[in-house]
């Protein structure tokens, strides 16, 4: 009898060890085919979630307000507003103030990154100003520059896109910079070069990818810093930030959302042009990642 009770605890442990296999294994090919999938079918999947539960926000919690209207109604906007030539010379101007902002805060990114290579010392203040460009307000700032700056021009929106690159672009430089290899560095040093000949043959190359890597972050952050900016300007009658304003006067809740759908739009644009940049450029990088992920 007590043969036959342990043959039958052996036989339903056997029983429940398999299907607690089967369901990993069946756990395993279902991550495995989800990992599999093509990246814009997780993009196409991720964009239905959000437009469903948009609607359901908007026909529920703000039926009432209306201050979330249906998707339909905001696209419906969003093709009107875009025949009408006024809203296409605001995303010029204030793609252009972001573009000049873009311009000059990676250049100042730049000095700052390059010039602790250059003078070690350099490093503390280097890095200060860049965590300040990060941590200072925009909104407080702005009035500031706006004082400074004559009217009509658009100082402080191309100030405020500058500032928003500044951070990103001096970490990602300065991480790329200190990622090339000491045996190519010790090299050089060998037959006599100098900090500067290092950063020119062997740091740049290696900082490339991680350059780029920030500039795909910054430039998203320039054009809404540009768009935030706008708020501010005074004798400016054009532009994105200005058609907010002007949006929010009115309480037309279906253009803000249609003008935010605009510049989420030219930002995503703008993070994909330079990523696709980036792997034009180094696709050496990309060998490697893909190498990487195998491990």
């Amino acid at each position: 009898m007590t043969d036959l009770r342990e043959q039958e605890t052996e036989y339903a442990e056997s029983i429940a060890l398999g299907a607690e296999e089967a369901t990993g294994a069946n756990r395993r090919s279902f991550l495995g085919s989800f990992n599999k999938m093509p990246p814009w079918v997780g993009a196409v999947i991720g964009i239905v979630v959000i437009l469903v539960v948009w609607q359901i926000v908007a026909v529920t919690a703000f039926s009432v307000t209306g201050s979330v209207p249906p998707p339909l109604e905001v696209f419906q906007q969003l093709v009107h507003d875009l025949t009408d030539s006024v809203y296409w010379n605001a995303i010029a101007v204030t793609s252009m103030s972001a573009l000049w902002g873009f311009i000059w805060g990676n250049l100042i990114a730049f000095f700052l990154a390059f010039i602790v290579l250059l003078i070690p010392w350099f490093e503390g203040l280097s890095t200060q100003l860049a965590v300040v460009c990060s941590c200072i307000p925009l909104t407080a700032i702005a009035p500031i520059v706006t004082l400074l700056s004559p009217a009509g021009s658009r100082t402080t929106s191309i100030f405020l896109a500058a500032l928003s690159v500044i951070f990103t672009t001096v970490i990602g430089t300065l991480l790329g910079l200190r990622a090339a290899s000491e045996t190519q560095l010790d090299v050089v040093k060998a037959y006599g070069g100098s900090r500067f000949t290092q950063l020119r043959k062997v740091r740049l190359i290696a900082a490339v990818p991680s350059i780029l890597a920030a500039l795909k972050l910054a430039a998203p952050a320039a054009f809404l810093g540009a768009v935030l900016g706008e708020y501010f300007l005074l004798g400016v009658d054009s532009g994105i930030g200005i058609q907010l304003l002007a949006a929010q006067a009115t309480a037309a809740s279906v253009k803000l959302w249609a003008l935010a759908l605009i510049c989420g739009g030219i930002a995503g644009l703008a993070y994909f042009v330079i990523g696709r940049i980036g792997r034009l450029v180094t696709p050496w990088s990309q060998g490697d990642a893909r190498a990487g992920e195998g491990f």
